[in-house]
C-alpha cells in the first residue's frame, strides 16, 4: 500500500479515536502504550485498558502552544535536576513520566499506569503523512506526533482491545495483522 491509499487506509482505521479522549498511558519496554475511550478491565484479566489502543515504538511527543511537553527520549532523563532516574517508579521516575502525570493529573496504582483526570485530550481530529507519520489534535490545546524513523523496523500499531485486528505501520507501510 502506497501514497494516497496508504494514508487513506489510516486514515479511515484511526477515524474511530476522534471523539474519544486519552485514557491511559503507560510503558511496556521501549514501547510506549496510549489507550483511548472508555476504561475497563482487559479481556486478559490482567489489568485495564482502553477501547482502543495505540502502541508506538517510533519516536513520538506531545506538544501544547509552541512547547514540546515531553516526548520518547524524555524516558532516558530524570524527572527533576539533581534526581536520579527511578524506572521502577511509573508516576514521576523519569522526565516523561512527570510530565505525563502532570498534564494527565490522574495515577492508577493497581494498573501502574498514568490516567487521564482532565477534561482535555480528547481526538479532535487526525492528520497522516506518507510515511504513517501522525498528529493527532487533541482538545485543550495538545496534539499527540507520531514520527516513524525506521527502514525496517514496526513503528506503530493500532487496534480495538479485545482481538481485533491490528494495523500495523512499519517502514512506510500498513499491513493488517490478525
Amino acid at each position: 500500500m502506497t501514497g494516497i491509499s496508504f494514508k487513506n487506509h489510516i486514515q479511515s482505521r484511526l477515524d474511530a479515536l476522534v471523539g474519544l479522549q486519552l485514557s491511559i498511558v503507560r510503558d511496556a519496554l521501549d514501547m510506549k502504550m496510549f489507550h483511548f475511550g472508555d476504561i475497563y478491565l482487559s479481556p486478559s484479566g490482567k489489568g485495564s485498558v482502553g477501547t482502543y489502543a495505540l502502541h508506538v515504538q517510533c519516536p513520538w511527543r506531545i506538544v501544547s502552544e509552541g512547547m514540546i511537553l515531553t516526548g520518547s527520549f524524555d524516558r532516558y532523563e530524570p524527572p527533576q535536576e539533581n534526581r536520579e532516574l527511578d524506572e521502577e517508579n511509573n508516576r514521576s521516575g523519569t522526565l516523561q513520566r512527570a510530565r505525563l502525570f502532570h498534564i494527565l493529573e490522574g495515577y492508577d496504582e493497581a494498573a501502574r499506569s498514568i490516567v487521564n483526570s482532565t477534561n482535555n485530550f480528547a481526538v479532535l481530529s487526525i492528520k497522516v503523512d506518507e510515511f504513517g507519520g501522525l498528529d493527532l489534535s487533541l482538545s485543550g490545546g495538545y496534539n499527540l506526533q507520531l514520527f516513524p524513523s525506521g527502514a525496517s523496523s514496526e513503528d506503530w500499531r493500532f487496534f480495538k482491545t479485545g482481538g481485533a485486528p491490528h494495523l500495523v505501520v512499519e517502514a512506510g507501510r500498513a499491513e493488517e495483522v490478525e
